[in-house]
């Protein structure tokens, strides 16, 4: 093998070994691993014993299918977003202690209304809407 065929597979292969982990970097959007659920409509029970750690602090809890993350944010204020990152799909947990959104497979993240605030994200976290009546929380969206 002369130089310049040399050069060619090498360019060709550093080519294809980037496109394929650019690709494999991120999810593919018809999965809806990453876009956050549609059709969400679910209600928390806030004295339910798996409710405790909104009803103790400002905690977190995640629906049946780990799709929605429900946040306590404040003594009365609870948001709810979707709980794969946009990256690539890792379930986000709440930082109380930041008021953010954080996905720990790249130290990334978001406000509570979902925008990015820091990391590799292409996207925000879809906001779900929360209404509060009495002792439930209603997420729709």
């Amino acid at each position: 093998m002369d130089r310049k065929d040399f050069l060619q597979l090498l360019v060709l292969g550093s080519a294809a070994a980037a496109t394929g982990c650019l690709g494999s970097c991120s999810k593919d959007d018809s999965t809806g691993s990453t876009t956050g659920a549609s059709n969400v409509d679910f209600t928390v029970d806030l004295s339910a014993a798996s409710s405790s750690s909104l009803v103790a602090g400002t905690g977190y809890v995640y629906d049946s299918g780990n799709q929605v993350i429900v946040a306590k944010t404040s003594a009365s204020s609870y948001v709810a977003v979707q709980a794969p990152c946009t990256h690539e799909g890792v379930k986000v947990i709440f930082n109380s202690s930041r008021q953010q959104f954080f996905c720990s497979q790249h130290s990334a993240y978001f406000s509570t209304d979902g925008a990015v605030v820091s990391g590799p994200p292409p996207r925000g976290l879809k906001q779900y809407t929360v209404t509060q009546t009495g002792n439930s929380l209603r997420i729709t969206g």
